[in-house]
C-alpha cells in the first residue's frame, strides 16, 4: 500500500515540477517578446522623431540641428521671408553647405589642402592655414555653393565634412536694396528691416535633450519639437516693387545724366501713408554686402536730412492761409527784388509784378515767402512747422531716423525767421517732407508713414496687422484746396512746367537749396535740386519727392528734379487704376492747358500771369522734351523753359513735332511744331 501512494506523490512532484518550469519558460519567452517589442518601439519613435526633424527641416528649407558632443543639441528655426504688399519675394532663406574640418584627424594636410583648394576655389595657403590649427573643429568656408559643397563630399577626406545651413538670399538683387537691409553670416540682421525686426524674423533656437548610439546617431530622450513654433516671422511691406523699380530707374537715368551724387525718391499714399517706394541711389545689392562701403547701405530718404530750399514755401503758404486768413490774390510786396534784414541781403532771382500770395509759391518769391510767415509771428509759425512734423521723427519704425532740425523760435535772429519761410536754416528728411505734403493731400489730415502692412506667422497667419493711423489735423481742408491749386499752378505756367504729366492734372513745388561745405560750414558751391508733387491734383493719388544731391552742369529743382516726377507719376499712375483722361470721357480736354491755367486762375480770382523766364543759364546742347498734345500757348512756354525756341504751325494742339523728342541739339534750337484741332 505505501509503495503505490509513495509512487503516486512522487509523480504528483514530477507533474507539479514539469509545469513550473514550463510556466517559466513561457514567461521569460514573453517578458523577452515584451522587451523586445518595447525596445523596437522605442527605437522606432527615437528613429521617426529625427526623421520627421531631417524631414521638415529639409522640406521647408529650415535651420539646422547642432549635434553637441554629448547629450544636449541645438535645432535652429529659419529666418523668415520679406515681402512686398503683393507677395513678391524681397527676401527669402536657402540652404547652401558650409564645410568644416577636425584638423587633428587629417593625416596628410599638404594633399588635402591642395586638395580643398582647387575644389572650393581658394588660396593654397588659406587652407592651410586652417588645416594646421591646434584645434579638435574649424570652419574651412561657410555657405558655399551647391557645387562647391558636392566637389568636398567626394574627396571623402577623414576629418572633413559639410553641414547644411540656412543663407539669407534676396530675389531682387538691387531692387529696395537699402530699405531691406541685410542679414549676416549667423543670420542675424545688421541693416535694414532685417536689423529691425531682427527679433521677429530670426526665429528661435531649441536644446533638445537626447543620447548616442554606437553609431554616433542621436537618439531624442524628448518628445519630438513642432518645427512650427521655432520658425521667424514674415514681413509683408506696404512697398510695391514695381513702382520701386520705376523710381530707381528714375533715379539711375537724373544721376547719370546730370552727374548727381545720391538721389532720393519717396512715393506716399496720402490717404493712408503707406510707403510704396523708398528709392536710393546708388543701388545696394545685399547679396554682395562685402563689396560695399557703409555709405552705399545708407536708407537717405529715412536717415538723412536736408534743407529743402523753396519747397518749404508750401508749408510757410499753408500756414499763412489757414491761420492769418491769406488768400491767394492778396498782394504781397516784392520790396522791387531786395530785401535788407540787417546785415544781409534777400533777393529774389526774377522781378514778380503785382505779386499775390500765390504767386509767391507759384514763382518762387523768398521775399514773399518771408512776409507770409510774418503774418503768423515767430512763435505762431514754429508751431506749424512742430504740427507739419518737422523737428521730430516720424514714427516709420526704423533704425535710425532722422528728426532734422528745427531751433525752438526763441533763437531765431530776424534773417533766420526769413531764411527758414523759403527753406534755410531748417533741414527735414524726405519721408517727412513727404509725410507733411501728404497732408497737404489729405485734406489737412498727417497720417503715420509706415512700411510694415504685416507679420505673419509660418503657417500665414496674421500675428500683427499695420493700418492707417492719423497723426493730426495740421490745416482746415479748404485751406489744403487752396494751396494745392498753387501746386497746380507751379506746374502750370511757373518754376515747375516740367512736372507736367499729360493727360493728368499734377501740382507740385520746385527746390533749389545750397548745401553747406562740410568743411568751412558755409555754403558751398553744391546745391539740391528738389521737387515735391501730388498728383493727380484734382483727386490726389500719390505724393511724390524727389531730392538729387550736387547735379551739375545745371542745379535748379525746376530743371533737374522736376523731370524725375513726372517720370515716375505718369508710370505709376496707371499701374493703380488712374488713367490719363480724354476727349472721349467726356469732360474738358486735359491736354487744352491754356483753358485749364484759365479755370485756375478764376477758382483763385488771380491776376494775368507773367509768362514764365527762361532758365538763368542753358547748358550748350539740350534734349528736345515731347511737346504732343500741347497748346500752342503751352508749347512756347515749354519751349522757353527748355532753352528752345518753337516755330508753330497751324492751330489746335501739337500732333508732330522736329527733331523729335529725346533729340540733342544745340540750347536756342527752334522746334517745328505742326498743330490740328484734334488730339489722336
Amino acid at each position: 500500500m505505501d509503495n503505490p501512494a509513495r509512487e503516486e506523490a512522487a509523480q504528483r512532484k514530477r507533474i507539479e515540477k514539469t509545469a513550473k518550469r514550463q510556466l517559466i519558460v513561457i514567461w521569460s519567452i514573453f517578458l523577452v517578446c515584451f522587451t523586445g517589442v518595447a525596445v523596437h518601439i522605442y527605437m522606432l519613435q527615437t528613429a521617426e522623431a529625427e526623421e520627421h526633424l531631417r524631414a521638415r527641416s529639409e522640406r521647408q528649407s529650415a535651420g539646422s540641428m547642432t549635434l553637441g558632443a554629448g547629450g544636449e543639441s541645438e535645432l535652429d528655426g529659419h529666418r523668415g521671408y520679406i515681402y512686398d504688399r503683393n507677395g513678391f519675394e524681397l527676401a527669402i532663406s536657402v540652404e547652401t553647405p558650409s564645410v568644416f574640418v577636425h584638423p587633428r584627424k587629417i593625416v596628410d594636410k599638404g594633399k588635402a589642402a591642395v586638395e580643398l583648394s582647387k575644389a572650393l576655389e581658394m588660396d593654397l595657403g588659406a587652407v592651410r592655414q586652417v588645416l594646421d590649427k591646434d584645434v579638435s573643429f574649424a570652419w574651412l568656408v561657410r555657405k558655399t555653393t551647391p557645387e562647391k559643397g558636392a566637389a568636398v563630399k567626394a574627396l571623402n577626406i577623414h576629418g572633413v565634412g559639410t553641414k547644411r545651413e540656412s543663407k539669407r538670399y534676396y530675389p531682387g538683387q538691387e531692387l529696395a536694396g537699402q530699405i531691406i537691409g541685410f542679414a549676416g553670416i549667423d543670420n542675424v540682421g545688421l541693416e535694414g528691416l532685417e536689423a529691425t525686426y531682427d527679433k521677429n524674423l530670426r526665429g528661435s533656437v531649441l536644446k533638445v535633450h537626447g543620447t548616442r548610439d554606437a553609431r554616433n546617431h542621436m537618439i531624442l530622450m524628448t518628445d519630438a519639437p513642432r518645427l512650427n513654433d521655432l520658425e521667424g516671422s514674415s514681413l509683408v511691406l506696404t512697398l510695391d516693387q514695381y513702382i520701386q523699380k520705376v523710381a530707381e530707374t528714375a533715379l539711375e537715368r537724373v544721376s547719370k545724366k546730370f552727374s548727381a551724387k545720391s538721389p532720393v525718391a519717396v512715393v506716399l499714399d496720402p490717404h493712408t501713408g503707406e510707403v510704396l517706394a523708398m528709392a536710393n541711389w546708388p543701388r545696394f545689392n545685399p547679396n554682395r554686402y562685402r563689396d560695399y562701403d557703409k555709405d552705399a547701405m545708407r536708407n537717405r530718404a529715412v536717415l538723412d536730412a536736408y534743407e529743402p530750399g523753396s519747397m518749404m514755401k508750401l508749408i510757410t503758404y499753408a500756414s499763412a492761409v489757414d491761420r492769418a486768413r491769406v488768400r491767394p490774390n492778396d498782394p504781397v510786396s516784392q520790396d522791387h527784388g531786395k530785401l535788407k534784414i540787417g546785415k544781409h541781403t534777400i533777393s529774389d532771382t526774377h522781378a514778380i509784378p503785382n505779386m499775390t500770395a500765390e504767386l509767391v509759391v507759384s514763382e518762387s518769391s523768398n521775399i514773399g515767402a518771408y512776409h507770409l510767415a510774418q503774418k503768423l509771428g515767430k512763435e505762431g509759425f514754429y508751431n506749424y512747422l512742430k504740427s507739419f512734423g518737422f523737428g521730430r521723427k516720424t514714427g516709420i519704425g526704423l533704425h535710425g531716423e532722422s528728426a532734422g532740425i528745427l531751433w525752438n523760435y526763441t533763437k531765431w535772429a530776424e534773417v533766420m525767421f526769413a531764411n527758414i519761410a523759403f527753406g534755410h536754416g531748417i533741414s527735414v528728411s524726405p519721408i517727412q517732407l513727404a509725410t507733411a505734403v501728404g497732408a497737404i493731400a489729405n485734406g489737412g489730415k498727417m497720417m503715420r508713414p509706415w512700411l510694415i502692412r504685416e507679420i505673419r506667422d509660418v503657417d500665414g497667419d496674421i500675428i500683427e496687422q499695420g493700418s492707417p493711423q492719423e497723426i493730426a489735423k495740421v490745416i482746415e481742408d479748404k485751406s489744403a484746396q487752396t494751396v494745392m491749386r498753387a501746386m497746380e499752378r507751379v506746374v502750370a505756367e511757373g518754376t515747375g512746367m516740367r512736372a507736367w504729366v499729360k493727360g493728368y492734372r499734377v501740382g507740385g513745388k520746385t527746390g533749389t537749396a545750397q548745401k553747406i561745405d562740410p568743411k568751412t560750414r558755409t555754403y558751398g558751391h553744391e546745391y539740391m535740386a528738389n521737387f515735391v508733387g501730388i498728383a493727380p491734383i484734382d483727386d490726389p493719388n500719390v505724393v511724390v519727392v524727389v531730392m538729387v544731391d550736387a547735379p551739375r552742369p545745371q542745379h535748379s529743382g525746376g530743371f533737374v528734379a522736376a523731370p524725375v516726377f513726372a517720370e515716375i507719376v505718369s508710370q505709376i499712375l496707371p499701374y493703380r487704376g488712374v488713367y490719363p483722361k480724354s476727349v472721349d470721357d467726356g469732360i474738358a480736354d486735359p491736354f487744352d492747358k491754356e483753358a485749364y491755367r484759365a479755370a485756375a486762375r478764376r477758382a483763385a480770382d488771380a491776376p494775368p500771369i507773367v509768362a514764365p523766364h527762361r532758365p538763368e543759364s542753358c547748358p550748350q546742347t539740350v534734349t528736345v522734351p515731347d511737346f504732343a498734345g500741347m497748346t500752342a500757348y503751352h508749347a512756347l512756354q515749354f519751349a522757353k523753359a527748355n532753352c528752345l525756341g518753337a516755330n508753330i504751325l497751324h492751330a489746335g494742339y501739337v500732333t508732330a513735332q522736329w527733331p523729335p523728342s529725346g533729340s540733342t541739339v544745340s540750347a536756342h534750337t527752334r522746334v517745328e511744331l505742326t498743330m490740328a484741332n484734334y488730339y489722336k
